[in-house]
């Protein structure tokens, strides 16, 4: 079964490079259009693992309204050993030479059709590519010295079944975690890590300078939030979070010091605060910060991402409305 793309589906334009898939150079034309041969099939040739040729009407494709035109389809061949229910889809572009301009006219779906190619219908195309008095016209420059080039690029959309997903997660489970740091006069390290913690699948930890960092030593405790092992996760994923990083005041609850944050996380680089607050103020015994040589600091996440990237094992479509259900079948061998 033959169908073919109506003109108002059609979009033009000419472009410098030539098709990248298949071309047909036709010397002698005239010779051809007026020998008794309604249309040429060109050799076979592969792309996206399926085979192809062209069918070129010189005279145009009288029995699809091609008369007084130059039909061009593409057809798909060697199907004989797919498996049965077999579609093929496919986005494709035709190409006609201009050899005064040295550029290719392509003509393709004004809307970007997806063409669908399967047992019943394995031919499609443009009954009306060019009119013939247009085509033969030198001053277009599409035949000279009795000679054309046309040409085919086809784009097989073949579903992997690869997808991703993101989503963001309010108030994780899990999603406070709170260090207790003792003996902490006795920190004479540039900074601290804490134990491994997990939110939502993602391993993190926490980062203190007990005498600031080096760009805050001796002014300001330095506050941080860091993955872990970041290079080991599968997805390689930046992660979304937003949270709050809090130092317990142990004498009065409502003089916690605490900072929000948000940010993208990526690799074992902390985030956020070089300057979370003074040392004075830390260090002062009244203040209610440090109580028996202990600290003690949280996160809480507010927000915080989470991918998935999988097959179609585990597709995100519902079957009833995934759009690639009646994806290409790959030929038996």
């Amino acid at each position: 079964m033959k169908t073919g793309i109506l003109l108002q589906e059609i979009l033009k334009y000419k472009r410098d490079f030539p098709p990248a898939d298949y071309s047909l150079k036709v010397d002698s034309y005239t010779l051809l259009s007026e020998s008794k041969t309604e249309k040429y099939d060109t050799n076979v040739f592969e792309v996206g693992g399926y085979k192809w040729r062209l069918s070129f009407y010189p005279n145009g494709d009288k029995k699809n309204n091609g008369s007084g035109y130059i039909s061009l389809y593409l057809v798909i061949a060697e199907t004989d050993t797919y498996a049965p229910g077999w579609k093929v889809n496919v986005n494709f572009k035709f190409f006609v030479y201009d050899q005064m301009e040295d550029k290719y006219l392509t003509l393709q779906d004004a809307n970007g059709a997806v063409r669908r190619f399967h047992a019943m219908k394995k031919e499609w195309g443009i009954a009306q590519l060019l009119p013939l008095e247009t085509f033969k016209d030198p001053a277009f420059g599409y035949l000279v010295n009795d000679s054309c080039v046309f040409g085919v690029e086809v784009f097989v959309i073949n579903y992997t079944g690869h997808w991703e997903s993101i989503s963001l997660v309010k108030k994780p489970n899990n999603g406070t975690f709170t260090w207790k740091i003792e003996n902490f006069s006795n920190l004479d390290k540039p900074d601290y890590w804490s134990e491994v913690f997990n939110v939502e699948g993602i391993n993190w930890k926490l980062n203190v300078s007990a005498n600031g960092d080096s760009k805050a030593k001796d002014k300001s405790f330095s506050f941080y939030l860091a993955l872990d092992n970041w290079g080991s996760h599968p997805m390689k994923k930046a992660v979304y979070a937003e949270y709050n990083l809090r130092v317990f005041n142990q004498l009065d609850d409502d003089q916690h010091v605490e900072k929000k944050a948000s940010n993208w996380f990526k690799y074992e680089i902390g985030w956020d605060f070089r300057n979370f607050m003074s040392l004075r103020d830390l260090r002062d015994a009244s203040k209610g910060f440090i109580v028996k040589d202990t600290l003690i600091v949280e996160v809480v996440f507010l927000v915080i991402s989470v991918a998935d990237v999988s097959s179609v094992r585990k597709s995100p479509f519902p079957l009833k409305n995934n759009p690639f259900i009646k994806r290409p079948s790959t030929p038996s061998t």
